[in-house]
């Protein structure tokens, strides 16, 4: 016979399973073994944050979780898109997510820090990608996700819920990024990368309007990395138009139309955006304990510092160099005129573009000192290896520290949430529940959080937590209220004569 038969068909059928198997965990294993870096940094940013996953929502969140109760998903969407509801921004695609998870979590803390997690784990695939495809160094890809999943400057942001804006925005702008880069390097032959990057960046500016600042780093990542626009110059200007008119009609619509929705009190040019800027840009590099509100000595220099090496990436660095510096300092862009507080949650795509600055700093360093001679080799890769374990190490001990410090804050919402639960399953529409002497009177928690308490528990209701004097003082409106009194037990209802009559205040202890 020309072609003898070795195996029976019914034996082949019977090794076919065995022979995919086999090719599947070959494969696999290979994977591993050519991405083992980026592997590593998902599995550390995991340990990292996933101790966050067990906490409660945060005072801020019910104002989300109350609207959407209150409102009902639809027109909780239609007010944010008009800017009529009471968060100062205008993020309509983080609110169709919001009422996503709504429908799916309901007051399931677990499952909205889930899908922030998820989004940032996904970002660091997104980065490892793009930075390994330009610097065709797998090493810095992975270097530079692992500093960016476990930076301690974005603490209390990778899963606390309504950081979401920034989470999600990150990943589509970081996407974008990496689609028009495809487009410019693969000579400009598939038009529908060039079209994804602009619809990612729409999304991101529909999640986080404040995403409209990064058009000139997209612009300038075709730019850099394209080569067919230089015998053309029109292609660069029509590659560059949807972005800059999406970008300069947003910020024309801002400039003209004064809305208290947008430009809250607080939010303006002044002195305070340089002391933010030497906030944020130290805080990037050296994220030790809570966010400061001014910069002290060693963070001015540290922002000097930071400063330095932009200004030299900017002349000297490679063109992915030149773009990361460029994001970085863009994307504090938004938050600085902000002069009443400081957040960690507004470094996060800052760290974004500064992780692959230092992944490719170092690994510039290693190269140099692996080339000076080769019994080098070995002792610079343990060094190298033992370096970035060192920072990752730092970097997600401050990061589960700060976690843990703002997982405990959420225990007295976790607190409110039970005992308004157990004094009350349902209250008649428009109640209005006081709370005598608790634990939540700060007055920014008055404004809008603790309300927002008792909408995300019961709809059409209100809360509020006062001192014993202040009912006295200034007696509220009894008629469709309920009233609580905090004691060592917890809450107990009381009758409104206890707590809005003179009489009854003096007997009070």
């Amino acid at each position: 016979m020309k072609y003898p038969i070795t195996v029976t068909a019914d034996g082949y059928a019977l090794r076919r399973p065995r022979i995919a198997t086999s090719l599947a965990i070959s494969d696999m294993w290979r994977f591993v073994v050519r991405h083992w870096g980026l592997l590593a940094a998902l599995t550390i940013t995991f340990i990292v944050h996933a101790p966050t996953l067990r906490y409660f929502f945060a005072g801020d969140d019910f104002v989300v979780l109350g609207s959407i109760r209150y409102l009902g998903g639809k027109q909780y969407l239609i007010d944010t898109l008009r800017m009529h509801d009471i968060v100062p921004n205008w993020r309509p695609l983080t609110a169709v997510v919001y009422t996503a998870e709504w429908k799916m979590f309901g007051l399931n803390a677990t499952g909205w820090r889930s899908v922030n997690l998820g989004v940032h784990l996904s970002t660091l695939v997104v980065m490892y990608t793009l930075v390994s495809r330009v610097t065709k160094r797998q090493a810095i890809g992975a270097v530079a996700a692992i500093i960016f999943g476990v930076s301690g400057a974005h603490f209390d942001t990778v899963t606390y819920i309504t950081a979401l804006p920034h989470v999600l925005a990150t990943f589509f702008i970081l996407a974008s990024l990496l689609a028009v880069i495809v487009y410019a390097q693969d000579g400009e032959r598939n038009a529908g990368a060039y079209a994804l990057s602009f619809g990612l960046f729409v999304l991101a500016f529909l999640t986080n309007e404040g995403s409209f600042v990064y058009a000139p780093v997209i612009v300038a990542a075709y730019a850099l990395f394209s080569q067919r626009w230089r015998s053309a110059p029109l292609r660069l200007v029509l590659h560059a138009l949807p972005f800059v008119v999406l970008a300069a009609g947003w910020l024309t619509y801002y400039e003209a139309f004064p809305n208290p929705q947008l430009k809250f009190d607080g939010y303006y040019w002044g002195s305070h955006v340089f002391t933010n800027y030497g906030v944020y840009l130290s805080f990037i590099a050296f994220p030790s304990h809570q966010i400061p509100l001014t910069p002290d000595v060693t963070r001015w220099i540290i922002a000097g510092a930071m400063l330095a090496l932009s200004a030299a990436v900017l002349v000297r660095g490679s063109n992915i160099a030149r773009i990361a510096v460029g994001g970085m300092l863009l994307a504090i862009l938004p938050y600085a005129p902000v002069s009443i507080w400081t957040a960690s949650r507004y470094t996060y795509t800052a760290v974004a573009f500064f992780a692959p600055v230092a992944a490719m700093a170092s690994y510039a360093v290693y190269e140099q000192v692996r080339g000076a001679h080769r019994l080098l080799r070995v002792p610079a890769t343990v060094l190298g290896l033992a370096f970035v374990a060192t920072v990752a190490g730092l970097y997600g001990w401050q990061t589960f520290a700060q976690d843990s410090q703002a997982g405990r804050n959420t225990a007295r919402w976790q607190q409110l949430v039970d005992e308004l639960r157990a004094n009350y399953s349902a209250v008649p529409p428009g109640t209005t529940i006081y709370i005598v002497d608790g634990p939540w009177t700060n007055p920014m928690e008055q404004y809008t959080w603790v309300p927002s308490v008792a909408r995300a528990l019961y709809g059409d209701a209100a809360a509020f937590d006062l001192p014993r004097n202040s009912y006295v003082q200034d007696p509220p409106n009894t008629e469709h209220a309920l009233f609580l009194e905090w004691t060592p037990a917890g809450l107990r209802p009381v009758a409104a004569q206890q707590v809005v009559t003179p009489e009854h205040s003096a007997k009070a202890p």
